[in-house]
């Protein structure tokens, strides 16, 4: 079992040197927010919490003492159960953190007005997570859809100062001038831009 206040620290120290290191000068990037945890907790023997930072906001399952997700592949997406619905993560690696599986909840993020909104988003999404409902929504992304993006057969929309998101895979690729952003590249701040 993990010591909440040490991983709590650890992944916050993380992502502030990946903002200082890789993300100065990015426009995905919202001046009002900072890097900051919410909501760490046990849950069945492994620990989940939200990680806001300027660029997104992600929820981050981190597995129990006796699970080894050193074999998973990265990028691969597994779903997991809540009590209020379930939901699918991404295996991720992170600098000062190590294997973990994350869950994109906003990017960019520049719908919140100042830390206190983001952090009253988080609160309330971490609370709803913990409570039982009768019948769970299905996880909000269409994975169809999606497919049907990365096949190349429907359009990718454009995201923030020519930017665009993509949904999956590790590499980003050249489509019409923009660059297309994984959700890994955004998670792990890797948004060198070629001029």
């Amino acid at each position: 079992m993990h010591d909440l206040d040490e991983l709590t620290r650890k992944i916050e120290e993380s992502f502030r040197r990946i903002e200082d290191e890789r993300m100065q000068g990015i426009p995905l990037l919202n001046p009002m927010l900072r890097v900051e945890t919410v909501g760490f907790q046990q849950f069945e023997e492994r620990s989940v919490g939200i990680i806001i930072t300027p660029w997104m906001m992600s929820l981050i399952l981190f597995p129990a003492e006796n699970e080894d997700w050193s074999e998973m592949e990265l990028g691969h997406k597994q779903p997991h159960r809540f009590p209020a619905n379930r939901y699918k993560f991404m295996v991720n690696e992170i600098e000062g953190i190590g294997r973990c599986q994350t869950h994109s909840l906003y990017s960019p993020m520049h719908e919140f007005v100042n830390q206190e909104h983001a952090l009253a988003a988080a609160g309330s999404f971490m609370q709803t997570l913990m409570v039982e409902v009768e019948q769970a929504d299905e996880d909000p992304y269409d994975e169809e859809l999606l497919g049907r993006i990365l096949r190349g057969e429907e359009e990718v929309e454009t995201g923030v100062d020519g930017f665009a998101l993509a949904e999956q895979g590790t590499e980003a690729v050249e489509n019409g001038g923009d660059r297309l952003i994984t959700r890994r590249e955004l998670l792990r701040g890797s948004l060198n831009r070629e001029t």
